[in-house]
């Protein structure tokens, strides 16, 4: 269930419809839901600051909740609020700032999201790694990493390269050029141009395999 249609909710429910995921939009914006009526199962207009509404509309039954309501800290407090009281265990929140993302994990947030932080971050790693074709923080220590091998990589079997045991990082998938996923390789995987590695480690552990050091 997506709570506040801003342009990050938007992108979102698409993204999420498009992989078959059953999406729920709420604003009290007719025209926002009008906008998002073509990617999302249900678009409900009403005011989730009100908690006989977010009961009614039945948020005790959703898998997750996103809250997107820009810079309005009260009103993303009480939603995140009433949302805790009915007992919904995954609320998710966009934030700007830090003391936002504080206050609103105390009363009930699962996590904080800062979009614009997180896309200057994966920029940055890209800039400055062009290898990485996208980062993606888990933790403040562990990060996943779309890597492309560079040429002394290409024609060695996983095995051979030994990530595992040289880096501490692990490999859980390979895409390739058709686009093909192989998830989980295995040891006598062979390396071709092109392949897409999504690596997972320690981020002290995927520098160094940026770097190949």
């Amino acid at each position: 269930m997506l709570i506040g249609l801003s342009t990050f909710s938007r992108y979102l429910a698409r993204y999420l419809y498009e992989r078959n995921f059953e999406v729920i939009a709420i604003d009290y914006d007719e025209s926002k839901i009008e906008k998002v009526n073509g990617f999302v199962s249900k678009g409900i207009i009403g005011d989730a600051k009100d908690k006989t509404f977010l009961e009614k509309v039945g948020v005790k039954d959703v898998d997750a909740v996103i809250v997107s309501l820009g810079g309005k800290t009260d009103d993303s407090a009480m939603v995140v609020f009433h949302l805790n009281e009915l007992g919904v265990e995954n609320i998710f929140v966009k934030v700007i700032e830090e003391d936002h993302a504080q206050i609103l994990k105390k009363i009930g947030a699962s996590e904080a999201i800062f979009p614009e932080q997180e896309s200057a971050l994966r920029l940055a790693q890209r800039i400055d790694n062009p290898n990485v074709l996208d980062y993606i923080p888990l933790t403040e220590e562990y990060s996943i990493i779309d890597w492309t091998p560079e040429d002394k990589y290409i024609g060695k079997t996983l095995g051979e390269l030994r990530l595992k045991s040289e880096y501490g990082v692990q490999v859980v998938s390979i895409e390739d050029r058709k686009e093909k996923v192989k998830l989980i390789p295995r040891a006598n995987h062979v390396i071709k141009k092109g392949d897409v590695l999504v690596v997972i480690g320690q981020n002290a552990h995927l520098d160094k395999l940026k770097e190949g050091k």
